[in-house]
């Protein structure tokens, strides 16, 4: 029917927004000045909400394009508005897919989305540097938005994000920042922050 096919449809779009929450939410939430803490919780359900997506897009497919049975022939008024149904159902089940795919797809290209800012300080007042260990990454995305929180914290010169390695190394100004508040403005943008001497969380 075509409405159950819309309803996959929506669906299917809504659990890949659920997938891509980890790191698109931070972005969003962080270009709003909002926090972003609880967010980083999604990384672990970003595979079931991957997989519900492709679940329900596929029984939209089978319910808008299967044939009907010979059960289902049916003439006047109700038939025309079924056949109606299942028209708008196609083109809302290919937007769907198109809204899964770009969702499911964005910690691919995220990073490229997110403002790079200026150094708060010039790189000739930096004189230490500190690495820092960060959980709660799961994309490329999270490391740019971490390197940006990073860059407008006062008297932060550089900073590098690495995703893969889940560490930061900051270069800073020890007369303007603190190492506790480079942890801060991990922790601000939703991920988890620890000083070398605390090692890994």
């Amino acid at each position: 029917m075509g409405l159950n096919g819309k309803l996959m449809a929506v669906g299917s779009a809504i659990a890949a927004f659920g997938a891509s929450l980890c790191c698109l939410g931070p972005l969003v939430l962080g270009g709003l000045g909002l926090s972003a803490v609880l967010v980083s919780t999604f990384a672990p359900l970003r595979p079931y909400f991957l997989a519900l997506s492709s679940v329900l897009l596929a029984l939209g497919f089978y319910y808008v394009y299967r044939k009907p049975r010979a059960a289902e022939a049916c003439e006047g008024e109700v038939c025309a508005l079924d056949s109606r149904t299942r028209r708008l159902a196609k083109p809302l089940l290919w937007l769907a897919t198109v809204a899964v795919l770009a969702l499911a797809l964005f910690p691919y290209y995220g990073a490229g989305l997110v403002p790079t800012p200026e150094a708060s300080a010039p790189a000739a007042a930096a004189s230490e540097t500190l690495e820092l260990t960060i959980s709660g990454m799961d994309c490329g995305a999270c490391a740019g938005l971490i390197r940006a929180k990073l860059l407008e914290t006062p008297g932060v010169a550089e900073a590098d994000v690495s995703y893969a390695e889940g560490r930061a190394t900051v270069k800073y100004d020890p007369a303007q920042a603190r190492p506790e508040q480079l942890v801060a403005a991990v922790e601000a943008a939703g991920y988890r922050a620890a000083l070398p001497a605390q090692g890994k969380e």
